[in-house]
């Protein structure tokens, strides 16, 4: 597919979820063929392996300092990312703000990638009370969105529901591409650690419930000998979960990969009055250990997951209100005794996580809005 396209992010391509999502996804689009320019924010100094990634994949990219926090600033940057964007065939927006400065650009259609119900999600998360009221108010981006992007996909078959229940004027051309994971790195591994171990993974904020994942970590921890320990990325804010972690070490996400196969499972529970914003959410760190064989505890109603470990018998899913937990943790030890499960949670990976499904399904999408 002959096509040069503009892709605009706020996250930084040097850590977290730019590492992790955004590289391989750009690296996979131009193998297929796009041109691709790139702006994204950075926060951190960027490694010259980012920068020689991009440059062998011939993807242009203009680095945007982020600059101070708060609303001002933020509006700063809004206004610095709609005049970074060039003339392009089409621009590929991921999440609210980037989305409303190509609108704003008038350069091109506008694909709408919305990794989350943002302002709601943002909203929930900030515990400045402040800050809360200016995320509660962002209501008019997401119409603003909705109304004038040619496209939109997200991460769960739920959001679309959400939004056509608020707006009147939803984008017809719609795709679902789950957070993304590349098969060949985080590759399956049958052996299960004798010990049981448990590891939380990644960066956690007041997303997550952690009063509820030291409960339930202590009810395993009442039918078997357990250890849990947390892989903290160097961006993290908090220095200690208080969430039942025994061990705490320092992990870049190259390290992952071979992190993750070195435990029983992973641990991603949310807190279940985060709003709609839940059913957007598909947290990177559950595909990651599914990929590797290892089966995940959630909390219900996080994106597509509870139809998808049913489907599978890939995890435990926790109604944090209502479920006996001595009872979800005999459930996950279970798992954790048969040797068909690694297996099962590779397949559910592979059918709905697979990066390079995710970058067809783009494609796809891309030819409908440029065709549309």
């Amino acid at each position: 597919m002959k096509l040069h396209m503009t892709y605009v992010t706020v996250d930084s391509v040097s850590e977290g979820v730019g590492s992790s999502q955004i590289l391989p996804l750009l690296c996979r689009l131009s193998k297929r063929g796009i041109k691709i320019h790139l702006i994204s924010f950075e926060k951190v100094t960027t490694k010259p392996d980012v920068e020689q990634i991009l440059s062998s994949y011939g993807i242009d990219w203009s680095r945007l300092e982020f600059g101070r926090k708060g609303a001002l600033a933020g509006v700063q940057r809004l206004f610095r990312l709609t005049r970074a964007i060039r003339q392009t065939d089409l621009i590929h927006a991921r999440s609210d703000i980037p989305t409303l400065a190509a609108i704003f650009s008038r350069k091109a259609p506008v694909l709408w990638d919305i990794r989350s119900l943002w302002a709601s999600q943002r909203g929930f998360i900030e515990k400045n009370y402040l800050k809360k009221l200016i995320f509660h108010g962002a209501g008019p981006i997401e119409r603003i969105c909705c109304s004038h992007s040619n496209g939109l996909s997200s991460l769960t078959n739920a959001v679309a529901e959400v939004l056509e229940a608020k707006y009147n004027n939803v984008p017809k051309i719609r795709a679902v591409v789950p957070t993304a994971v590349d098969l060949e790195k985080f590759k399956l591994n049958s052996e299960l650690p004798q010990i049981v171990r448990g590891l939380y993974s990644g960066t956690y904020n007041n997303y997550y419930d952690l009063e509820k994942s030291l409960e339930y970590i202590s009810a395993i921890r009442e039918l078997q000998d357990l250890e849990v320990h947390w892989a903290r990325p160097s961006e993290s804010r908090i220095e200690k979960l208080n969430a039942g972690e025994s061990h705490i070490f320092e992990a870049t996400y190259s390290l992952m990969p071979q992190i993750i196969s070195e435990y029983s499972f992973g641990i991603s529970i949310c807190r279940q009055d985060a709003g709609p914003s839940l059913k957007a959410a598909m947290p990177t760190k559950i595909a990651e250990f599914l990929a590797s064989g290892r089966p995940v505890v959630v909390s219900k109603g996080i994106g597509d997951m509870d139809s998808f470990l049913n489907e599978f018998k890939a995890g435990v899913v926790i109604d944090t209100e209502n479920d006996s937990l001595l009872g979800k943790a005999q459930e996950l030890l279970e798992l954790l005794n048969d040797p068909e499960t690694p297996k099962q949670c590779r397949a559910l990976a592979e059918k709905y996580f697979d990066i390079d499904s995710g970058v067809s399904t783009y494609i796809k999408t891309y030819d409908q809005i440029l065709n549309h």
